[in-house]
Order: structure tokens, then C-alpha cells, then sequence
């Protein structure tokens, strides 16, 4: 729930989630009131982050008793008062409240001086005081100079190797330099709203027509009230520049450049002019243009993407975030795979732990309680994908029912009911083409990450044609004939 416009206090009745393990993530909204206490019920809860609202208040006392909790953020609040015990907290967990104190590293202790204390001693600490406060004024004064030159200072064209030590601070764009970053401002008058094209959790896109004739796509990355860049939206924006930097495939949306200018980040992609698989999928499209042809043809591209990104980068690239929102199209519906702000790049079995990142309904089971990233977590996401673009609609239902549906003759579906009912059935190698794509799509979603087909033979099964001929008529085939498939 974290992202969105919430407001108002958090219900208490959310106390009453006893079995909600993993996360309970209700940051980044503009909830406001005290913290309830009746959260203390849920004990088994792992992580919890009420970061960036409004809340006020203290943190409950009874918080201390939830002995799983593994994580919490209470950062850039309002809170006050004492800090509970929780294990291995340290001061990020807390910070933007000025009111909290407590026995945690680099945040102030709740216990006051005696009245009593010598005044040599009290002489001292007014003096650190008064030094400190110097000090910080003398800081303060440095940055707004410094902040006041950056703003004046035009965002230099400028080529840099994708290496290069100042690569998230300049820009960087295609070498014959078409464009420079001033076309881009005088294209969306200053990033005016009627250029606005989208917005996502960590920016807002515009369109940009250049005097020249090109189109492309400019990704503003979102700034706090203060004019600060987050964290999050810092490690987005260098998350897609080093994936997309030196990533060159027909389905993966092209990078023109990056730019740091002011209090703002920006990105700069092709402009597609479909736009979203979701658009496309669930508009007038989905039943006018969106034939069979067309779907296999976007998941064998999208495929194809994957296996790119999985087993021909080094270090292998995941993706984390595969939904239809991230997949845009070109004019003859060639996919385009875009969004890379959760990828990430694996290095070392140490290094490939997480937090959770991705659209829920798209990620693999496995994610939520292992934290471990892996390319199998990409295929059970694109074997999400697939399903969809073949039913028309998300299969959640379809695989919830599986388990069921494989120890049970009665609760076995056909497959032409749950494929979209708003095309025709399909006919001849077409209709064969669309069991091997829904057979691969089922293996895909396997609860066993070790169960599910790479993406690479993935890929190559779907361009080699390889399956068999049907063994009998499309109108009798069910799902439960069609979760078989070997890797």
C-alpha cells in the first residue's frame, strides 16, 4: 500500500492481520494521527515500514513485545517521544523526527541532566552548543551558495563512457548529438502539464517533439517537498542507466541519455507511440488489432528480451518489475520492454538479496519469503504475462484453481473458455501454436523456481515451432493436459 494518496489515520483493524507475515509497507502516503497500539497483535509480522507521512505521537510502547519484527522505519514523520526497543535498529530508522529519543546510535537520549550538574559542566555544554549551531549556520550558508550556483548553471552536453565516475551527474546522449537537453525543455515548455503522458511511483513522463521532427520519451524523476532527491528515486535512476547503458536488443526500449539539472533527474527513452501492452490489451485494440498473430508475436518478443537480458549481459540482468504497464508497443505492435528502475544486475550469491520490489499479482511466490533474486523470478512474471495476453485478462483466478484442477477431473477447465473471448477461436497451426504458448506459460508459473524453464529455452522453443501436432481436437484440450511441459 506504499505509493499512493492515502490519507487519514491507519486503521486499527489492521491490528487484526495476525497471519501477515512478511511486510506491512504503508509508507510514502499522507496518513496523519497516532500510530495504533492495536498493531502489537500482529506477532509475527517481520517487517514494517510507516515511513514518509504524517504521523504524530509516539511510537507504542507494547511495539517492544514483537520479537520478529526484523526491520522497521519510522522515518520522516512527525513522532515524539521514546523509542521502544527493537533489535538491530539504527538511526535511518528514524530519522526526520525531530521529537524521538532513545538508546539507538546517533539519535538523542530521553535522559536529562540533574539539576544538580556542576556549572563547569554546564558551562561546557553551552559552549558545544553554541559552536555546534555556529557551525551548522556556516554549513547551511555553504550550501544554499552552492545550490544557488547549480540552479544557474545550464546541464552541459556532454559524452561519457558508460564507466565513467561522473555518470550519474551529467548527461550522456546518442554521439551524433542530435538533441541536447534545452531542445528538450523549449519542446515541453518547461515540462508543462499537457505534455504529461503518465506517472508512476518514482516519476512523471512527458512527450517531446523536437524541432527537429523526433519524438522521444522524458522520464522527470519525483522530488520531496524540500526539492530533495530520495533515495529511492536516486537508486532508480542509476538502476536504469546501468542496465540500460549498454544494453542493446530489439525489444528493449532504447536509452537517448540522462541528465542531473536543479533539484531534478531526467531520462531520456524513444518515444513509442502505441504505448502500454495494457493499453493496448484491454482498449479497443485488444479486439480490433490485437489478433493471434499479434499476441504470439509480442510474447515470443518479450521473450526473447528476457533471455537477452539473462544470459548475454554480464553480469546477468533481472528485470523484477515484467507487466503488461512495462511492455510498450510500436506502431506494427513490436514489443518494447521498458522501466527498468527495480532491475537488478547479479553479481555474487551474497550480493543478490533484496528488498521487495515488483507489481503484486506479477511476482514470483518464492520473492516474498526468500528476499533472493533470481532470473527464475523474471520467468514465473513473464509466464504471468503470457497467460494474459492469451485470456484477455489477468489469470489469477486460472492459478489459484491449478493445484485443484490437477487432482480433480471435475474442476478441469477448457482451454478455449479461458482464452479471450473477444477474438475468434483459433484455427489449424494457429490454434496449435497457442497450446505450446500456454503449456510454456503454465511451466513458467511453477511454485518451484527450479521447476520453471529458462528463459533462454523458452525463447528458442517458441521460435523453433518445435511442438507436436495436436493429438486431438482444440475444442476438447484442457489445462490440465497442458502442465507437462519439460524444460
Amino acid at each position: 500500500m506504499s505509493k499512493n494518496n492515502l490519507s487519514g489515520q491507519i486503521p486499527s483493524e489492521l491490528g487484526n492481520l495476525v497471519q501477515l507475515q512478511a511486510l506491512l509497507d504503508l509508507s510514502s502516503n499522507s496518513l496523519s494521527g497516532a500510530i495504533p497500539s492495536n498493531l502489537e497483535k500482529m506477532r509475527i509480522l517481520q517487517k514494517l515500514n510507516l515511513s514518509h507521512n504524517d504521523l504524530i505521537g509516539s511510537i507504542p510502547a507494547v511495539f517492544s513485545r514483537l520479537s520478529s519484527l526484523e526491520t522497521v522505519d519510522f522515518s520522516y514523520n512527525q513522532l515524539t517521544g521514546e523509542i521502544p526497543s527493537f533489535p538491530n535498529t539504527s538511526v535511518d530508522a528514524y530519522i526526520g523526527n525531530l521529537g524521538l529519543c532513545g538508546h539507538v546510535p546517533g539519535i538523542t537520549s530521553c535522559d536529562h541532566s540533574s539539576s544538580n550538574a556542576s556549572s563547569g559542566h554546564h558551562k561546557r555544554i553551552v559552549i558545544a552548543v553554541v559552536v555546534s549551531v555556529v557551525g551548522v549556520v556556516l554549513l547551511a550558508a555553504i550550501a544554499a551558495c552552492l545550490i544557488l550556483i547549480c540552479r544557474r548553471r545550464p546541464c552541459e552536453q556532454k559524452v561519457l563512457e558508460a564507466n565513467s565516475n561522473d555518470a550519474f551527474e551529467s548527461m550522456i546522449w546518442e554521439k551524433e548529438g542530435k538533441f541536447t537537453f534545452f531542445d528538450i525543455v523549449n519542446a515541453t515548455d518547461n515540462f508543462n502539464e499537457i505534455f504529461c503522458i503518465g506517472k508512476g511511483g518514482f516519476g512523471t513522463v512527458y512527450r517531446a517533439e523536437l524541432a527537429s521532427g523526433q519524438v522521444v520519451a522524458v522520464k522527470r524523476f519525483h522530488v520531496t517537498e524540500t526539492c530533495d532527491i530520495s533515495d529511492v528515486s536516486k537508486k532508480s535512476f542509476e538502476n536504469e542507466i546501468k542496465a540500460l547503458t549498454e544494453v542493446r536488443h530489439r525489444n528493449i526500449v532504447k536509452l537517448h541519455g540522462f541528465c542531473t539539472s536543479g533539484d531534478y533527474m531526467y531520462l531520456v527513452y524513444e518515444y513509442l507511440e502505441r504505448g502500454s501492452l495494457a493499453k493496448a490489451l484491454y482498449g479497443e485494440e485488444g479486439k480490433k488489432k490485437l489478433d493471434w498473430d499479434v499476441r504470439m508475436r509480442l510474447i515470443q518478443g518479450v521473450a526473447h528480451a528476457l533471455a537477452y537480458l539473462h544470459h548475454d549481459c554480464n553480469p546477468p540482468i533481472v528485470h523484477r518489475d515484467i507487466t503488461l504497464n512495462n511492455i510498450l508497443l510500436e506502431s506494427d505492435f513490436e514489443p518494447r520492454l521498458c522501466d527498468f528502475g527495480t532491475a537488478k544486475l547479479l553479481g555474487s550469491a551474497s550480493t543478490n538479496w533484496t528488498s521487495v520490489a515488483g507489481s503484486y499479482g506479477y511476482m514470483a511466490p518464492e520473492f516474498a519469503y526468500t528476499m533472493r533474486v533470481t532470473e527464475k523470478c523474471d520467468v514465473y512474471s513473464f509466464g504471468v504475462v503470457a497467460l494474459e495476453v492469451m485470456m484477455g485478462k489477468h489469470p489469477g483466478d486460472l492459478l489459484t484453481s491449478l493445484p485443484a484442477i490437477s487432482s480433480s477431473e471435475e474442476d478441469d477447465l477448457l482451454l478455449k473458455d479461458i482464452l479471450d473471448q473477444r477474438l475468434d477461436p483459433p484455427t489449424e497451426q494457429l490454434a496449435e501454436e497457442i497450446v505450446f504458448i500456454v503449456r510454456i506459460a503454465l511451466a513458467c508459473t511453477r511454485v518451484n523456481p527450479e521447476s520453471r524453464p529458462s528463459m533462454r529455452s523458452v525463447a528458442q522453443e517458441i521460435s523453433a515451432h518445435t511442438q507436436a501436432y495436436l493429438s486431438e481436437a482444440f475444442r476438447l484440450i484442457t489445462i490440465s493436459k497442458l502442465t507437462d511441459y519439460v524444460k
